[in-house]
């Protein structure tokens, strides 16, 4: 019992990570590009992946008005041309927040070009990501989450049944 256990855990430690679940995480902080100071966070998964894009102006100037962001993205191998998307302003208290949904059709390594346009100057700013799964296995999902605490309400049971099984020769 004890040896199919370890086995159990062991199994359950060795399974790959297959994907990035959670908040998006930095690809290029604090860059400065034309009149601005830019950061781009990310979530790319296969699929849609997301873009936040940051702007803040440089200390002791304030951000010109009417800033337009746009994401490239590109196949390093480039079996796909270059795709251009808008990214829609969104309400920040300070600077300037950005968002895009890019469409990623498989994994593998892919370039992204941040393009800034404004009325005070532009910019570029280049980065590559890795697009992963989204982490979702679909309806097998509710099964897979399921298995430990299956085991442990089987494992609940077998104890249960056998402290009730009479003793033989116990007085």
């Amino acid at each position: 019992m004890k040896r199919r256990l370890a086995l159990l855990v062991l199994l359950c430690a060795a399974t790959p990570a297959w994907a990035h679940e959670g908040p998006p995480f930095p690809i290029l902080v604090d860059q400065r590009v034309g009149p601005y100071v830019a950061s781009v966070w990310t979530d790319p998964d296969i699929g849609t992946g997301t873009f936040f894009v940051v702007l803040e102006p440089p200390e002791g100037r304030s951000l010109p008005a009417g800033t337009k962001v746009r994401i490239g993205v590109q196949p390093v191998s480039r079996r796909l041309v270059e795709a251009v998307y808008d990214a829609a302003p969104q309400p920040v208290r300070f600077g300037e927040r950005h968002y895009a949904e890019v469409p990623f059709d498989q994994g593998g390594t892919w370039r992204v070009r941040v393009l800034l346009d404004g009325p005070a100057g532009g910019g570029e700013l280049r980065s590559e990501v890795e697009p992963t799964p989204d982490g979702t296995l679909g309806p097998i999902d509710l099964v897979i989450y399921a298995l430990p605490f299956l085991a442990i309400g089987v494992l609940w049971l077998k104890a249960a049944l056998r402290s009730r099984r009479p003793r033989v020769g116990v007085l």
